[in-house]
């Protein structure tokens, strides 16, 4: 059978397998599960060619078309929609579709449709997403070991039988609320404040809540040696200033006695000079005066002088 070549570049036009056009495409993942109770996301993509702009864009659910007649979870252009049902995306590129709060009739299979000022398109393979009620969610480990030294690090995910895209996953310690969120939670610097039970859930509520995974953080052995050896070093330190500080004292009080003495015996040495000087005055004086008593004249000259005159 022969095809017109007009006709054949029509269909090569249409979307779909048989005229795909990539400039006009919706990507998003097969299938995907999703935890009863939890909160996920439909990661998504489009494009179209240049120079159209998006006027509206929609979710429904089990038509590969999402005509304005089919029932949708999304509606740019309708605010009546359910709120559970949140867009993440713009009217460029990301089509991106959050859902809160999976409930059980939200399994279905999901399709995105962007009308522009000129024509419209559904990515018609869709994305089937399943909901699960989640009693096998799991806490696992990047250690095998529960045992973590102190400094160190470990990331916990929270897991279940099925590969969902969680925002709201909540963690627990010892059953204490932690700030972070998110299906991975990194716990690095590790101190003895970390060791405890941890859990995860998928809900707010905290009913759908993993198996505790215990971890202990051990005190680091290096650690441990230099915070015994700083008390110690200090000390010895301050044994060693004690004793230099009492030998140099020491050496002050034996050089400030040594000078005491010298002090003194020069005093002395003074004092005995000082009594010497004085004894030897005393001496001349005497000798002076034992002098001048022999040259004084005795009786015999006077009885000679009165015989003469006689």
């Amino acid at each position: 059978m022969k095809m017109n070549p007009w006709t054949l570049s029509v269909l090569l036009l249409l979307p779909g397998p048989l005229g795909a056009d990539p400039d006009w495409h919706v990507e998003y993942p097969d299938s995907f599960c999703v935890v009863e109770g939890s909160t996920t996301t439909i990661p998504c993509s489009f494009t179209h060619p240049a120079g159209l702009r998006v006027e509206r864009v929609v979710w429904c659910t089990n038509n590969e078309f999402c005509h304005s007649s089919t029932p949708n979870v999304y509606d740019s252009s309708n605010f009546r929609a359910d709120i559970r049902f949140q867009y993440l995306g713009d009217l460029v590129r990301n089509c991106t579709l959050k859902i809160i709060k999976t409930k059980k009739r939200d399994a279905a299979r999901y399709h995105f449709r962007f009308e522009t000022n000129g024509r419209g398109f559904t990515g018609r393979k869709g994305v089937n997403v399943t909901v699960t009620d989640g009693e096998d969610v799991k806490v696992r480990s990047s250690v095998t070991d529960h045992v973590v030294k102190e400094g160190g690090q470990v990331t916990l995910t929270c897991t279940s039988a099925c590969s969902f895209h969680q925002l709201d996953v909540h963690w627990y310690r010892n059953g204490h609320a932690l700030s972070e969120k998110g299906h991975a939670l990194h716990l690095s610097s590790l101190t003895n404040n970390n060791t405890g039970d941890y859990t995860c859930s998928l809900d707010s509520s905290g009913l759908k809540t993993s198996a505790p995974w215990s971890l202990v953080v051990g005190e680091d052995e290096g650690r441990y040696a230099r915070r015994v050896a700083v008390p110690v070093v200090s000390v010895v330190l301050a044994v060693f200033f004690l004793l230099l500080a009492g030998l140099v004292f020491a050496k002050r009080r034996h050089a400030q006695k040594k000078a005491s003495e010298v002090i003194q015996k020069q005093e002395v040495d003074c004092k005995q000079e000082a009594v010497g000087a004085s004894e030897e005055v005393s001496y001349s004086t005497v000798h002076f005066k034992r002098n001048s008593s022999r040259s004084a004249p005795g009786p015999e000259h006077e009885i000679v002088y009165s015989e003469v005159v006689h």
